[in-house]
This record gives structure tokens, sequence and C-alpha cells, in this order.
């Protein structure tokens, strides 16, 4: 009778601290270091309008709607509270919006429990609005420095240049963001250039060292592409790198990133996964394009290798491991994935 009684208090405090989740406006969230799941409370989603569990439960979730300006600062705040360099985890920053707009929030979290090697096992914590008042202090700023410098008087002069110049930086950040996405695109194939790519690759090497994720590298190419561009010239060798980039990039996941490393090479980042997951992707990917045709009778292989990220690594050390992989790959006769 104990044991069921028992049973039934707990289950009745789960339902109870379930619909208290529901109820609460502001964001909660529930991070598991073990398993690196993050449950965020129906009231997160709301305060950022958002549909409810539209989001997977990690934590590229949240630092994806990180305002850019505020990322590096919240992040060195993060890894000083689990690196217990300091105490006291909470940081004010703004987060994205559905409608693509900001909102101001100060976020505070606690370590409440921790692996046998020291390593975060659970995290708690909640994201609270705080727009209103952040707005509201920075107008009280704004009129103090006016009535400090006697600048009452120009207030329709002010207002009309702030609004000027709201739309020309509107008009610039317009400009650099189209500026930015050329430079990081690969020309011919639209997918991520080699810049990007070792960008993104260290800052996910950051993030697995962060929250010790897996991260898995795999770089391919496509066999004896010499003698298809020799057969069929240039033109229909770049239409078929063209048609792998598309092939590879819806079967692979959104977190996932291909890039073009160069000529008929590419290189795709794998977050989360462990060489053996990454293993079984690319396998999947090599078969894809085994069976796919390119052009009438016209039918291509690749090669792979697979390495996972070790921790001290350098981008240098695992990009000449995968390449050591590949080649391994080719030397065994091509058309395989070697890890």
């Amino acid at each position: 009778m104990h044991k069921t009684y028992q049973h039934q208090t707990v289950n009745d405090s789960d339902y109870t601290l379930n619909n208290i989740l529901d109820v609460i406006v502001e964001g909660v969230w529930d991070w598991n270091g073990n398993t690196r799941n993050v449950t965020r409370s129906p009231g997160w989603y709301r305060m950022l309008g958002y549909d409810i569990a539209v989001f997977k439960d990690d934590v590229f979730t949240w630092e994806n709607i990180i305002h850019p300006e505020d990322y590096p600062r919240v992040m060195h705040q993060f890894e000083s509270y689990l690196a217990g360099e300091i105490n006291l985890y909470q940081v004010e920053y703004r987060c994205k919006k559905s409608d693509g707009s900001y909102l101001w929030i100060v976020d505070r979290g606690a370590i409440i429990e921790r692996n046998s090697d020291g390593s975060v096992a659970r995290m708690i914590g909640a994201h609270h609005n705080i727009h209103e008042q952040v707005i509201a202090q920075n107008e009280l700023v704004k009129q103090s420095s006016l009535l400090q410098d006697d600048h009452w008087s120009l207030e329709k002069i002010i207002e009309q240049k702030t609004h000027e110049l709201a739309e020309k930086n509107a008009q610039l950040e317009r400009k650099i963001i189209e500026i930015e996405s050329m430079s990081n695109t690969d020309p011919l194939t639209k997918v991520a250039n080699r810049k990007l790519f070792e960008t993104e690759l260290n800052k996910e090497i950051m993030r697995a060292d962060r929250y010790q994720h897996p991260l898995t590298l795999a770089i391919f190419d496509i066999d004896k592409f010499k003698d298809i561009n020799d057969k069929y010239g240039h033109k229909v060798g770049d239409a078929i790198i063209c048609d792998i980039c598309q092939l590879v990039e819806s079967n692979i996941r959104d977190v996932d990133l291909l890039a073009r490393w160069g000529g008929d090479e590419f290189v795709i980042i794998f977050p989360e996964q462990s060489q053996h997951q990454a293993h079984i992707t690319s396998d999947k990917l090599r078969a894809i394009i085994n069976q796919h045709q390119i052009e009438p009778d016209i039918f291509v292989t690749c090669s792979f290798g697979v390495a996972q990220y070790q921790p001290g690594d350098s981008i240098n050390d695992l990009f000449q491991r995968v390449d050591h992989l590949l080649y391994v790959s080719k030397e065994r006769g091509r058309n395989q994935v070697y890890s």
C-alpha cells in the first residue's frame, strides 16, 4: 500500500508541475547534460510568439535565437558558470521572436546536479521578459542626455535625423547581409563555400567542447571526375556537381552543413553525430548518389572519408585525418565510405 501511494504521489506531483509550467507566462527551461535534451515550458514559446514545441529539444534552438551582437557575451557568461569561474548565471540579452523582431530577456539558471567527473548532469533556469523595462531605461537615458545638453528645442530635428539614420542603417544592413551571403556561398553550386565551412566548423568545435557533444566531419569527392569531364565536357561536369549538391542537401538534417571544398570535393559537418552515426548517414548518401541518374545514361559514384572530432583537435588535425580516410576509401576501390 505504501509503495502504491508513493507512486501516485509522484505522478500527482509530475501532473501538477506540468500544469504549472503550462500556465507560467515566462520561459522555463530544463537542460539534461547527459541526454543533451532541453525541455522548455509552453510559456517560453508563447513569450517569443512561436507555436508550442515547434523547435527541437536541444541547445541549438537556444543558441540560434540569441542576437548575434549578444551571442559572444552570453556564451562567455554561460561557459564561465559551467567552469565554476563565477557563482551565478544571470545575463540579459535579446532573443529572436517568430516575427523576426527581438525581445529583451533576463536569463537565470543554476546547476542542480553534476556527474562524477564534474560535468553538468542537469541545469534548470528561466527566461524572463524585461523588454519594456529595457526600452524604458533606454528612453530615460536618451531624455536625460537631451536635458543635460539643453537639446529639447532640437527634438523635431533629432527625431527626423534619427528616422533618416534608421532608414540608412536598414539599407546598409540589407546590403551587408546580401554581400555576406555572396561571400559565404559557392557561386556554382549555391552551397556553402570553404570560408563559411571553416567558420562553422570552428563554431561547432567550440560547441562540442562546451556541451561535450560528438562532432563528426565527412569529406567526399566524385570518382574519376576527370574522366567524366574529358568524356562529356565541363558544362556537363558542372551540372553533375550541382545535381549531387542538391541531392545531398535534401538528404541531410537542417543542422548539418554541406560545403564545397573545391573542384569535385565536398565536406559535411555532422553536429551531435558520432563517427558511427555519420558513417551510416554517409553510406546512405553514397547509395543514393550511386542509384541516381544525373543525366540520361550518366551515373556517378562517390567515395567518402569520415572522422570524429577529438577534444584538443585543431581544424587542421581533424581535416588531415578525414582527408587520409578519403584517400584510403579511394585506394580500396572507390564508391565506399571509410572511417
